[in-house]
């Protein structure tokens, strides 16, 4: 009788035990100084790799900006998504794949949520030429003008890119802030504002907009959906458009879906 009732009072204290062993997760200042250090990496990376090409390589920045950009983006991308990667590994209580939402879907789910984006941002291009604009920001055509690496800019643009920005800003930063107060609609805007901020030295106030109208989207396909491969998908499309509207293949794509 006291054997048993000595073990019935012992049982609970397992769980507790328990608990004990597993690490907490990483409070916000791991996620804003590892985003903060990811994100300079990136653009000191991406500083070096164009000095390097121009002094190396003999590229006039005016006469090859394309293909500067292009190796920049190639050697700064690349690397940065591993340390996002590195960083995670290392983390206390981090599933690494868990953290950036490294989740399948179904191709249903996926092509459904491609196709979705993929009218929007057609209506966003009939939207931006009835507003007297060309779709294709200046800065497009002055780097597809520019180079003559066309396999490197096209694997920089729709391949590196859109892997980093993604990893960075829909995994690493969008799972760290949504754990806190901000929930996921505070943190579908701040992401999206960061995302933005990337890319405003490359566009004007319009396109800027529409970069946080798409930024937004991401975040909701990675919300609703739990996986990164959405919006990553989503991302790889856009820049694939965007690509291609300098290009009479676009056209022929178009034509070819529709």
């Amino acid at each position: 009788m006291n054997d048993t009732s000595l073990n019935a009072d012992e049982s609970p204290e397992l769980p507790a035990a328990e608990s004990e062993d597993t690490p907490a997760p990483p409070r916000l200042s791991f996620t804003l100084v590892s985003g903060a250090l990811i994100l300079g990496a990136y653009l000191v990376l991406q500083f070096a790799a164009t000095v390097v090409a121009v002094a190396a390589l003999d590229l006039d920045p005016a006469e090859r900006m394309g293909d500067l950009v292009a190796l920049g983006v190639l050697f700064s991308a690349v690397p940065c998504t591993l340390l996002v990667v590195r960083i995670l590994r290392h983390a206390r209580g981090v599933d690494p794949r868990s953290w950036l939402a490294l989740f399948p879907v179904s191709t249903t789910t996926l092509l459904g949520w491609v196709v979705f984006a993929f009218v929007l941002l057609q209506l966003a291009d009939l939207a931006t030429v009835e507003f007297g604009r060309s779709p294709v920001p200046p800065v497009m055509d002055a780097i597809i003008e520019t180079t003559r690496y066309t396999t490197l800019l096209w694997l920089a643009l729709v391949v590196a890119a859109p892997v980093f920005e993604e990893v960075l800003f829909r995994g690493f930063l969008f799972e760290g802030l949504r754990r806190t107060k901000l929930g996921a609609g505070g943190t579908i805007v701040v992401t999206t504002l960061l995302w933005t901020l990337l890319h405003a030295v490359q566009y004007d106030a319009y396109f800027l907009v529409l970069i946080a109208l798409i930024g937004i989207l991401l975040g909701v396909a990675r919300e609703r959906t739990g996986s990164l491969y959405v919006p990553l998908a989503i991302h790889a499309v856009n820049n694939l458009l965007s690509t291609l509207q300098m290009t009479e293949e676009r056209d022929a794509l178009v034509h070819a879906l529709f």
